[in-house]
């Protein structure tokens, strides 16, 4: 639970009255919803050191750049002294909280008759405006500068014996072909690096785009792969779509029709999309294996199945199904 000084300073610096402050959920960041003049807001409590504070800005000032060239992103409000973000402390305990406009609209689920190629196009067409205004974004103060893309920070000892071992070798296998890709300016930049079907909202047409927070300095392409893997992993279940590879192809084909409208991207990029969703496929164990204490028996079945799943295929060499395409 969030201290409640911690709320109380939160609230004051944005100008919210806490009690209209409602719990909405707590896993990375910790959100509350409140309502002010008739519009919906959302308060993230980010649990970070308070020298976290400029990445956090760095996030918050690019969004509110990307809506004022005409994004639909949930717009990031100041505090009531015009600053970016808040530190919030208690005793040992330091947040940084952020505000933002609630997003208009529903997610894709809530009607599966648009989950076709109008939208993977849309979608595609609002990523490459992401990644073409990205190239001409450069904020005053140097500081506020996103991280660049690292193979991921594990220590966990418990993954380095049988099955485990094996998953996180294909991990730093997949991370060295990465870590041996160009960097130019053409292919690289900031990206959402979270950009899935549950991230925007769709209202009248129009994707409202949310959930900046992941948002790093990597490659254009695996912005895109990660959008596909995550299509492949919630909307390819309906038989019209064929095969999960069948699927990432027809997606993938309307996603960059709408891309393609805003930012031009080579071929040889295309071809990595593949990669780059397999990336997503195997670092995704690592969601919740990173701190994983070694008991099997805390892992769901789920887990367990679909860690069996990926071992077979390791152990056969073939890639996720959904990423034995070409493009």
């Amino acid at each position: 639970m969030v201290p409640t000084a911690i709320l109380s300073q939160a609230s004051q610096s944005f100008g919210i009255a806490p009690d209209s402050l409602v719990l909405v959920s707590q896993s990375t960041n910790v959100v509350y919803k409140y309502h002010q003049q008739n519009k919906t807001y959302f308060l993230r409590l980010s649990e970070k050191p308070a020298a976290y504070e400029t990445s956090i800005q760095a996030e918050v000032h690019w969004v509110r750049y990307l809506v004022s060239k005409g994004v639909r992103a949930s717009l990031p409000i100041l505090t009531v002294e015009g600053k970016l973000t808040a530190v919030c402390r208690d005793q040992e305990k330091c947040y940084v909280a952020t505000v933002f406009e609630g997003a208009t609209g529903y997610f894709f689920d809530y009607d599966w008759s648009v989950w076709d190629t109008d939208l993977f196009t849309r979608w595609g067409s609002v990523m490459g405006r992401l990644h073409h205004l990205t190239q001409s974004y450069q904020p005053e103060d140097p500081r506020l500068v996103r991280a660049d893309w690292a193979p991921l920070e594990l220590e966990n000892p418990h993954l380095h014996t049988g099955d485990y071992a094996l998953l996180l070798g294909k991990l730093r296998a997949l991370e060295q072909q990465l870590t041996d890709l160009p960097r130019e300016a053409e292919g690289y930049g900031l990206i959402h690096y979270d950009f899935h079907p549950y991230n925007f909202l769709i209202d009248q047409g129009e994707l409202n785009v949310f959930d900046f927070d992941d948002a790093i300095r990597g490659w254009y392409a695996l912005d895109i792969g990660i959008a596909a893997a995550h299509a492949v992993w919630w909307g390819a279940h309906d038989p019209k779509w064929g095969t999960k590879d069948e699927f990432a192809k027809t997606f993938l084909t309307a996603f960059l029709e709408g891309y393609v409208q805003q930012q031009p991207i080579s071929q040889e990029w295309i071809a990595r999309i593949p990669l780059f969703m397999e990336y997503r496929n195997i670092s995704s164990f690592f969601w919740w294996l990173k701190d994983w204490n070694g008991d099997k028996g805390s892992l769901s079945d789920h887990q367990k199945n679909a860690i069996s799943a990926a071992i077979d295929l390791i152990q056969n060499d073939l890639t996720f199904e959904g990423c034995r395409f070409k493009l």
